[in-house]
């Protein structure tokens, strides 16, 4: 049975998914991370060969019979990381036709019919990501948590602590964000914030998991909370405004965007936020989850490469 590999390549962890060539997931494997940002290349080629020796055990299913195979990673972010995945997918993919993209593209691929359309991701980072009818790819932010990832989890969690430390000098409005902060934190004092930020190694994916409180606060109708959020939608529906505006207008026919990140995935009220935002900004825009994950939609750009004929 001939069949194509997609992986999902994070910075915690790896997912891998195989299909047939009638689109059927046939088998799929689970590993450590392969974000070359964050981890050496020995690392991510250690990992990628046992998610891979990890896969074919599971499955039986033999390597001579994968035709195509997709990496998407943030780690494909260079062109000195995209030479050095590169060499490492050639050696653990020897003699088969292999595509490496970010990790933005697949999601439009998993999320839509065509994979043209906008991705949103809002998660512990943000991005936004355009392809349309002509092949054209457009990347909407996406910078990084100093000069972008706006309306992401971590900038989020940056807001509520900034807010929870203005409320304490006296500077600004109270908010419930303090106490919640506190108790889930287990901490006695604002001040005490300022060791865990800056002395306990916490980093942003730890700090961006403080974002989930904003939830609670809003639905106890705090004033801060939902300044916060306010914020956050309108920077999200910034980046899928500009991404709409990337698209030649043509009666201003329907464009799809699917969402998936914890942020808009796990809160309903910033995704009504944004949602609602999207609606007077930019009403031809469908705001949708997305239907499948990312791996799915690696596998299906391995499928699209191999369908135009990179196997010859």
């Amino acid at each position: 049975m001939k069949y194509v590999i997609g992986i999902d390549g994070g910075g915690t962890k790896t997912h891998l998914k195989a299909l047939d060539l009638q689109q059927n997931t046939v088998g799929e494997a689970r590993g450590g991370a392969s974000n070359l940002t964050a981890l050496s290349k020995e690392t991510v080629k250690e990992n990628l060969k046992l998610l891979l020796a990890d896969f074919y055990k599971q499955t039986g299913l033999s390597q001579k019979d994968c035709v195509s195979a997709c990496l998407g990673t943030a780690g494909a972010s260079s062109i000195t990381s995209q030479n050095q995945l590169s060499a490492i997918l050639a050696e653990i993919f020897p003699g088969i036709p292999v595509l490496l993209t970010n990790d933005a593209l697949p999601l439009l691929y998993s999320g839509t019919p065509s994979g043209c359309g906008i991705v949103l991701i809002a998660g512990t980072g943000s991005v936004c990501m355009a392809k349309t009818a002509a092949e054209d790819i457009f990347r909407i932010g996406g910078w990084g948590h100093l000069i972008g990832d706006e309306g992401s989890g971590y900038q989020i969690a940056c807001r509520m602590l900034g807010a929870v430390m203005r409320a304490f000098d006296g500077r600004g409005r109270q908010t419930v964000l303090t106490d919640l902060l506190l108790e889930h934190l287990k901490l006695s004092s604002p001040m005490e914030l300022i060791d865990y930020l800056y002395q306990s190694g916490n980093g942003k994916k730890e700090i961006a998991s403080l974002a989930a409180l904003c939830d609670r606060a809003f639905a106890l109708g705090d004033d801060t909370a939902k300044a916060i959020y306010e914020e956050a939608a309108e920077s999200l529906c910034e980046m899928v405004t500009a991404a709409a505006q990337k698209f030649p207008p043509k009666k201003r026919e329907p464009i799809v965007c699917v969402y998936t990140g914890g942020m808009v995935t796990k809160s309903p009220a910033l995704r009504d936020l944004l949602s609602r935002k999207l609606q007077t900004k930019a009403p031809n825009v469908i705001f949708q989850e997305c239907r499948h994950d990312a791996a799915y939609g690696c596998a299906l750009m391995a499928m699209e490469k191999w369908n135009q004929g990179e196997n010859l």
